[in-house]
C-alpha cells in the first residue's frame, strides 16, 4: 500500500500551471517573430541561435518541472517589480539620489524642506513632472534581424534603461562576493542590444543598468553597464548574421557553446548532439 498522506497531486497541478503560463508567455512574446533573433539570446551559443532563429526548430530538450518552478520565482518578482514601477511615482526615486533626499516617503509639498536653492527646487519639480516610465516595450533592429522586449525605460530629458535579473545565492557570490569571478558577456551584450533599439525608438540613450535580485536572500544590487556595450552588441549581431549566412556554426568552446555546462540545459541538445565533441574536449583537458 502506498504511504502517501496527500490525496491530491499538487506538484503536478502546479507543474501543469507553469507549463501553461510558459506557453502563453512564449506565444505572446514570439508569435510572428519567427526567423528573428531574440535580443535576450545575445552572447549565448551560436549553434543554439542558428537552430532557434534560422532553422526555426521546436525545442525538444525542454526544462524539467523543477527547473521551471525555479525560473517562475524570477518571473513573479520581475512582473511585480514592473507593476510597482507602473503604479509608483518612480521619478522622485531617481531625483532623491541626486539631491541626497533620504526620506523615501517624501511628498511634493515637502520639497521646500530640502536644503537646495530655489532654482534647483524648480528644476526638481519641473523635471520630475516630465519623466515617464515605460515597461516591457518592444524593440526591433531591422538591419540586424533582431527583436526583443526591454524591461524598464525612464524617459525625460535623458533616457535610462534598466534590465531586471533574478539570480540565486551562488551566482550572486560569483558576481558580488569577496572572491568574485569574471562574468559572462551575455548580460552586457543583451543590454547593449536593447540600447540599440531604445536609441532608435527614443532618439537617445544616456545610461543602462542591470538590477539584480537575489531570490535566495532578497538582496538587490544595481550595476552600471558601460555605453561601449552598445557598439559591441552591434558588432556581435553583425558577426552572428555573417556566420549564420555560411550555415550551422562548428562546435567551438567559448562560442558554440559559450560555456561547457550550457549543453546540459540547451533546448536543442537532441539536434546538436554535442556528446562526441564533449568527450574529445575532456580528453584534451579543455572541457570546463
Amino acid at each position: 500500500m502506498k504511504n502517501d498522506i496527500n490525496p491530491f497531486d499538487i506538484d503536478k497541478l502546479y507543474s501543469d500551471f507553469i507549463d501553461k503560463k510558459n506557453v502563453e508567455n512564449y506565444e505572446e512574446r514570439y508569435t510572428d517573430n519567427e526567423g528573428w533573433y531574440k535580443a535576450s539570446s545575445a552572447g549565448f551559443c551560436s549553434r543554439k541561435l542558428y537552430y532557434e532563429s534560422v532553422l526555426k526548430l521546436e525545442p525538444t530538450n525542454k526544462p524539467s518541472s523543477e527547473s521551471l518552478m525555479k525560473m517562475r520565482l524570477g518571473t513573479v518578482f520581475h512582473d511585480e517589480l514592473q507593476g510597482a514601477l507602473k503604479e509608483s511615482d518612480s521619478l522622485s526615486i531617481y531625483y532623491r539620489s541626486i539631491y541626497n533626499i533620504e526620506d523615501t516617503n517624501i511628498e511634493d509639498t515637502l520639497i521646500d524642506t530640502i536644503s537646495i536653492d530655489n532654482k534647483e527646487k524648480e528644476k526638481y519639480i519641473s523635471e520630475k513632472e516630465s519623466w515617464k516610465v515605460h515597461v516591457e516595450g518592444n524593440i526591433e533592429i531591422a538591419d540586424l534581424n533582431v527583436r526583443g522586449h526591454y524591461d524598464v525605460v525612464f524617459e525625460g530629458d535623458k533616457v535610462f534603461l534598466y534590465d531586471i535579473k533574478t539570480i540565486g545565492a551562488y551566482p550572486w557570490k560569483l558576481r558580488f562576493g569577496r572572491d568574485r569571478k569574471p562574468q559572462h558577456r551575455a548580460y552586457p551584450l543583451q543590454l547593449g542590444t536593447y540600447a540599440l533599439g531604445i536609441e532608435e525608438e527614443f532618439g537617445r540613450i544616456d545610461g543602462m543598468y542591470l538590477y539584480f535580485y537575489n531570490k535566495d536572500t532578497s538582496k538587490t544590487k544595481t550595476t552600471e553597464v558601460p555605453m561601449i556595450e552598445k557598439s559591441k552588441a552591434y558588432m556581435y549581431w553583425e558577426s552572428v548574421n555573417e556566420e549564420h549566412a555560411k550555415g550551422l556554426p562548428k562546435m567551438e568552446l567559448g562560442q558554440s557553446p559559450e560555456k561547457a555546462w550550457a549543453c546540459g540545459y540547451c533546448p536543442f541538445r537532441d539536434e546538436c548532439k554535442p556528446d562526441a565533441y564533449i568527450e574529445h574536449m575532456k580528453k584534451r583537458g579543455a572541457w570546463y
